[in-house]
């Protein structure tokens, strides 16, 4: 019986695992495409991607937004954390990123 309940608790940490990773590519989706929008901007896409990762059934624990402007105007967004552990000293790492040009008008010569 212990090595079933075992087996059952690794099953379970393997779905938690899977669904924080499927959350944070979530997060990264959708703070990439706030932040690239018309008037968006750096900020608006971090506060989109902590609104996903920090809302209710994350599963995502110390989660960590960075972003950056990279040349030829993207916008690179990284969402990190670690999933929700029911096995003592075992957690898994989980991280997704997005990048894409930002979106603006400009006027031709």
């Amino acid at each position: 019986m212990p090595v079933v309940m075992f087996l059952l608790l690794v099953a379970v940490q393997c779905a938690l695992w899977m669904h924080a990773a499927q959350v944070v590519q979530l997060a990264a989706s959708e703070g990439d495409r706030t932040g690239r929008s018309m008037g968006g901007g750096q900020q608006a896409g971090i506060a989109s991607a902590r609104a996903v990762v920090d809302g209710p059934g994350s599963d995502v624990v110390g989660a960590q937004v960075t972003t950056s402007v990279l040349p030829g105007d993207a916008l690179w967004l990284r969402v990190s954390g670690r999933a929700t552990s029911v096995l003592p000293g075992l957690s898994f790492a989980v991280s997704a990123s997005a990048v894409g040009p930002i979106q603006e008008f400009r006027s031709t010569p």
